[in-house]
């Protein structure tokens, strides 16, 4: 075989053949843009804290009971009763507190949903037509009559004014202003936001501020209807005496019940279960072992509420209120 004829080497040994520069490479896939974060926000870093050092079920079974504990204490100071006697229970308490919140509950969701609405409205078609000039000056009355009702609201604490005639006045006030001055506020920190440093509108602590003001201000109008639905309560209860059962106490012993309109009567019957009834009147409540009689006559001027220990040596029979207790019976 000739020397000179040798095979042509293609490629030295342990090295890769170079690809030319118009060999095509495989495509690389589109990248697809990344969602920019949520911006923290200060009302975003505000709940997260209300979550974790808040329990909703504690603080909202601590709010009824503290509500239907008002609606009982005002309803029983009514008839010059101290409610804390009666030895009401928590679920007592809780079942007062549906009387005193139904109404706050519906109206503040309707006020609420009447508010957004108008926001809403008022951005959209009303706001664009409005000069900066004028907007500044919208601001600043926003900001001037926010302060002035919460101003008037906390006024009613120090002295007597007549917000206090008109029930949860004062409270409203307060939330009233408050929404006012956010409103205001936010308006103006949003117009002077720009899109290279955009403008946290309000912070964790002012958030914070403005709900404990606000929480502040319905807890304060919803404590003065509480109260006001007790007393309501109590007094259509007085007033309906006479469509309510009739009630006749039987005892072993004198239980001295002397009011206008209690009549005593005696069985000198030796084997008589009891020897004593009262007739006149009327049970308001049944609690702890404990019942609250009134009389049928009953008033403001010369009432009197009798507390009356449940015991096996007393009895209490209830008639409708048509009814006429059987005469001379005691037993």
């Amino acid at each position: 075989m000739d020397s000179g004829m040798r095979p042509a080497r293609t490629a030295r040994s342990g090295r890769t053949p170079r690809l030319s520069a118009n060999v095509a490479r495989p495509a690389q896939p589109p990248r697809t843009p990344t969602s920019a974060a949520p911006a923290d926000t200060g009302l975003s870093r505000l709940s997260l804290m209300i979550r974790n050092f808040a329990a909703p079920t504690t603080l909202i079974t601590a709010l009824l009971f503290f509500f239907g504990w008002s609606h009982a204490y005002w309803f029983f100071d009514y008839f010059g009763v101290n409610s804390t006697t009666l030895g009401l229970t928590t679920q007592d308490y809780l079942m007062r507190s549906q009387d005193s919140l139904f109404v706050p509950l519906a109206a503040s969701a309707f006020l609420f949903a009447v508010y957004l609405f108008c926001r809403r409205m008022f951005r959209e078609h009303v706001l664009p037509q409005i000069s900066p000039e004028n907007r500044r000056g919208l601001v600043i009355a926003s900001m001037v009559v926010g302060f002035a009702l919460v101003a008037a609201g906390l006024l009613t604490i120090v002295i007597s004014t007549p917000l206090r005639l008109i029930v949860g006045a004062p409270g409203l006030c307060m939330v009233g202003g408050i929404a006012l001055i956010v409103s205001a506020v936010r308006s103006r920190r949003t117009a002077q936001a720009t899109t290279e440093s955009p403008a946290d509108i309000l912070t964790a602590g002012e958030w914070g501020a403005v709900f404990v003001l606000v929480g502040v201000g319905l807890f304060w109008a919803v404590a003065d209807y509480s109260a006001a639905v007790g007393t309501g309560r109590a007094i259509e209860q007085v007033e309906t005496f006479s469509e309510q059962p009739s009630v006749s106490v039987y005892s072993d012993k004198s239980l001295g019940l002397a009011a206008p309109g209690v009549v005593e009567l005696t069985c000198p019957a030796p084997d008589a279960a009891y020897h004593f009834r009262y007739d006149g009147l009327k049970l308001i409540l049944q609690s702890g072992n404990q019942y609250l009689l009134l009389p049928t006559s009953w008033n403001r001027t010369h009432g009197a509420a009798f507390l009356l220990p449940r015991s096996d040596t007393n009895r209490i029979d209830f008639f409708p209120p048509e009814a006429i207790p059987p005469a001379h019976s005691c037993g």
